[in-house]
């Protein structure tokens, strides 16, 4: 990879274009700009005719992305998708030319995506524009740290191109970006014209089929998770539900990921890994339990949730997996003895932080630690052959790790939970929840639906 410094796109292209020879090289060109709304943004590139976008919001750290346009992607069902994903990312890095004054995390060549949740499971149509592997480069990445704001436009060169009709292109499309990124968002009321669960009766007699293996000493722990699908009278804008998902769950991962005319979006409290440079963080989140009708009842809650031997059994499953990889894989793992409480808008969940230190690549420990026991069960192979035998959903996305990683190795993935997939004026929402021996179904299934909430409040806010 090469580095400049100072020097104006134009020239960049230029340089590019002279080094370019049997194969296109990436031109990756950074700039701090005045601040723009991310959503704006993001929404600016729908009316500008992009596929492909994303956004990813992580409150903890105030950092924001909204990407528009595709010049790159990795789509693979390989069965070694995450050194397949390694792999193709090196080779593009390799030659790329990369401006920018000095690195910001989270600027740069940035690749956005996932992993399906289990590369075994049966496909559905369901997730038909999704690979096992899916990232996408944006072509114009809005990255707004602390109030800052940088844009990154990324392209492709090759030994033929011309950089002054390349720079004029590129400028051109930044130009009404930066216009339409002035709208307001608007949209038209919806209306639903049919909500309906999958089959609940079906996933209650899943539960009891797992209890079934687990009285036989086969698994300790299985999370089971079901769909919801909702359909409105026109199609559902993204933009506007991830306005009400920022609103209304500012304490979460707010991300959406359009691909291929689809679009998988969400508000998930759940981190999987981050890394900076070489501190990665995680953190161990399982075992939940509903807010009271008051803030008294909230404080019982959340105290008998602290002394819950269930809900703390389900979280001790969590951190000893987590603990096994960060002590393979780094120097020094922090974990404190004991969880605390995590608190969103529709649940109190136990939450354990972790931090560690070490050189391991961002997917590497990706790979490692997904699913951990919160997503998948324990122990993990003979769960999550049980939920591909018991579970009537093909999970795709949903469960799994998305986020992103740049050119310097450093990026963030957190669980897609509280999520949904758009199509058109359908969505389909996903909720699960771990199943130990002494789960209720009648109760895990009320669980759930606490957790169908985020998503559906935030479409509700679409009816008015």
């Amino acid at each position: 990879m090469i580095q400049t410094k100072q020097i104006g796109l134009q020239e960049v292209l230029s340089a590019a274009i002279k080094r370019a020879t049997d194969e296109k090289i990436l031109v990756s060109f950074v700039k701090q700009i005045d601040w723009i709304d991310p959503l704006l943004f993001y929404a600016a590139g729908k009316r500008i005719s992009f596929e492909n976008r994303c956004y990813f919001a992580d409150p903890a750290q105030h950092v924001i992305f909204a990407g528009i346009g595709s010049v790159f992607t990795i789509a693979t069902s390989s069965n070694k998708r995450f050194q397949t994903a390694r792999d193709e990312w090196d080779k593009v890095k390799e030659k790329a030319f990369v401006q920018r004054e000095r690195y910001e995390f989270g600027t740069g060549p940035l690749l956005f995506g996932g992993f399906s949740f289990d590369q075994e499971k049966e496909k559905t149509d369901l997730w038909k524009e999704f690979d096992d592997t899916t990232f996408s480069l944006p072509a114009f990445l809005l990255t707004v740290k602390n109030e800052k704001a940088w844009l990154t436009m990324n392209t492709f060169v090759s030994a033929t191109d011309c950089a002054e009709t390349l720079y004029n292109e590129i400028v051109s499309l930044e130009e009404k970006i930066f216009g339409e990124s002035k709208c307001a968002l608007e949209g038209s009321k919806l209306t639903v014209t049919s909500k309906v669960e999958v089959d609940p009766k079906g996933w209650m007699k899943a539960i009891e089929k797992v209890q079934d293996e687990m009285k036989q000493g086969n698994v300790q722990k299985v999370v089971l998770a079901r769909e919801l699908k909702v359909e409105m009278d026109h199609h559902i804008d993204s933009a506007l539900v991830l306005e009400a998902l920022r609103i209304g769950q500012p304490d979460c991962y707010v991300f959406s990921f359009d691909y291929k005319g689809a679009c998988f979006l969400g508000a998930t409290p759940e981190r999987l890994i981050r890394k900076e440079d070489e501190k990665f963080t995680s953190m161990c989140l399982a075992g939940s339990t509903g807010h009271g009708q008051s803030i008294e009842e909230s404080k019982r809650n959340s105290n008998a949730l602290l002394h819950d031997e269930k809900n703390l059994a389900e979280h001790g499953y969590v951190v000893n997996m987590i603990r096994g990889v960060l002590n393979e894989h780094c120097e020094s793992v922090n974990i404190p003895e004991s969880p605390g409480l995590l608190t969103t808008k529709n649940l109190i969940h136990l939450y354990t932080p972790v931090e560690a230190k070490g050189d391991a690549s961002l997917l590497t420990m990706v790979e490692e630690l997904h699913p951990t026991p919160a997503l998948g069960g324990t122990p993990r192979l003979e769960a999550m052959k049980l939920i591909r035998d018991v579970e009537l959903l093909d999970r795709g996305l949903y469960g799994a790790p998305i986020g992103w990683i740049d050119d310097e190795g450093n990026g963030e993935f957190a669980v897609a939970l509280r999520c949904g997939l758009l199509n058109g004026e359908k969505a389909s929402l996903f909720a699960g929840c771990g199943i130990v021996i002494d789960s209720v179904p009648q109760l895990e299934y009320e669980e759930t639906s606490l957790k169908f909430r985020p998503m559906l409040g935030a479409l509700e806010e679409l009816m008015k």
